[in-house]
């Protein structure tokens, strides 16, 4: 038997880069293997995968050196579109993947180009959308997805073309504790049943590494065989700092709505200075609905919001910038500038008294290993996360509004932005943050859990976690693989 890929000392730079972003890169895999490849974030591993279905160097500006093999055939051979159903690609950004209007036919628009008859087309949707747990979306329109919901129809999207190769891009890093176990459960039967070989890129090992044949580690784009043995991960625990006695933000029966649709349903709770918050719930739930509220991003149907005793309900969200800062799930959406220090500053230039600090800027960028004259759209999904949180901690906003920050980072960087969130706390600010991570929750203030736009838990920690145990959400307290 042959492998049915093969790489050969390839690299590749892109335009304008100081440094490759793959040097040297030798692998085999081989039919029915399940590869895991991790890696510090910004180290090579989306670029890889690229290159694997053939959009590295075709549709990428930049020199590449060496052989990609796709069952003995340069990748480079292929046609447009000729390796979509050999090897499919589900990446880190579902919404750099998604086409069409509606969910239906966007996990159909990859059968019926591979020319598949209507029954077979509508079997193959059903069966993707139901292995991810997402029959139900069948009929919405994709642009009022959450960002976990896009993600489970862009994995979709690609099983129902049932590739040789299934590459998946840290797939469960927007989904909520029942949908990464689902997922898992595709990862585990396409392999039984299909022998389908996989590759994982993920930071998050411990669910997914038992399942490996082997681990791949690549570090500023060299690729090396690692360990099976993993070390338990240790997260800095939030200090004790004073909580000030009167809420910095009151919400008060807040409901919301879009195109008829019901976000939030009657949400009330109060944040004080010196909290760190954690937002959870499934996707689609309205974490991020209730995010984009507090901004002035969505308007209230009802409801009341307020900020050190002002009433804000009705401020415009260039008002309330000032006094809150938003990093948004997908950082695409937040980039408007040629390099990572004109990106930083943007918003200190309109929002901070007295303007931008560059030299505080160039720190903090030098603090996130981010280069100052990097195109910010050339950076990987976390290292453009890291640059939105820089342009946010440059400005000083009271409270900071961060939707799934830790998507994209790697141990080391999240024990470095737990830090400094820690430090915002302990200056008197306040972070809420959208986050599926158990283990870090556990040491924040409280958490917010919403179900289908209405808060059902607020509470600290551990009394969070008895109330979830009390609801059967099992998965929210890592305890348990079963889903329903």
């Amino acid at each position: 038997m042959d492998p049915i890929i093969v790489i050969d000392n390839l690299t590749f730079t892109y335009e304008g880069a100081s440094r490759p972003a793959l040097k040297g890169v030798d692998l085999e895999i081989w039919p029915g293997e399940f590869i895991l490849l991790t890696g510090p974030s910004g180290c090579g591993k989306s670029t890889l995968a690229l290159c694997l279905n053939g959009v590295i160097p075709n549709g990428y500006p930049g020199s590449m050196e060496g052989k990609v093999l796709i069952g003995g055939r340069q990748t480079t051979s292929f046609g447009p579109g000729e390796l979509a159903g050999i090897i499919g690609l589900v990446q880190q950004d579902p919404d750099s993947q998604l086409c069409t209007l509606k969910v239906v036919d966007e996990v159909a628009f990859g059968p019926e180009n591979l020319c598949l008859s209507p029954g077979e087309i509508n079997r193959r949707v059903r069966w993707a959308l139901g292995a991810v747990g997402a029959l139900h979306l069948w009929d919405r329109e994709v642009y009022t997805l959450s960002g976990g919901e896009k993600q489970r129809v862009a994995i979709a999207s690609v099983l129902a073309m049932t590739p040789q190769v299934l590459i998946l891009d840290e797939p469960t890093a927007n989904l909520d504790p029942r949908g990464v176990w689902e997922v898992i459960d595709v990862i585990e039967r396409l392999r039984r049943e299909e022998q389908t070989t996989i590759i994982v890129i993920e930071h998050r090992l411990e669910r997914i590494l038992p399942l490996a044949d082997r681990l791949l580690v690549m570090e500023e784009g060299i690729l090396q065989e690692g360990s099976p043995q993993r070390p338990p991960v240790d997260y800095p625990t939030k200090p004790a700092v004073p909580i000030t006695k009167e809420p910095i933000l009151k919400v008060e029966n807040l409901t919301a709505e879009w195109e008829g649709r019901s976000l939030l349903e009657d949400v009330s709770f109060a944040i004080h200075g010196g909290e760190i918050i954690a937002i959870m719930g499934d996707n689609g739930s309205g974490k991020t609905s209730l995010l984009l509220s507090l901004l002035g991003l969505i308007q209230p149907k009802q409801g009341k919001i307020t900020f050190a005793e002002q009433d804000i309900t009705h401020r415009k969200a260039h008002d309330r910038a000032r006094l809150m800062g938003l990093a948004l799930q997908n950082p695409n959406h937040q980039l408007f500038s040629r390099t990572n220090l004109e990106e930083a500053a943007l918003p200190s230039r309109n929002l901070r008294m007295g303007g931008a600090d560059e030299g505080e800027i160039l720190d903090l960028l030098g603090e996130f290993e981010l280069s100052p004259e990097r195109l910010p759209f050339t950076l990987s999904l976390g290292e453009k996360k890291r640059l939105i949180l820089v342009s946010l901690l440059a400005y000083r906003p009271s409270v900071l509004l961060l939707d799934e920050p830790l998507v994209g980072q790697d141990d080391e960087r999240i024990r470095q932005l737990l830090a400094i969130l820690y430090d915002h706390a302990a200056c008197g600010g306040v972070v809420l943050m959208v986050c599926h991570e158990v283990a870090l929750v556990n040491s924040f203030d409280r958490v917010l859990f919403l179900e289908e736009g209405r808060l059902v838990i607020d509470a600290p920690p551990a009394r969070a976690h008895e109330q979830l145990l009390a609801r059967g959400r099992r998965e929210y307290l890592g305890e348990s693989k079963c889903v329903d």
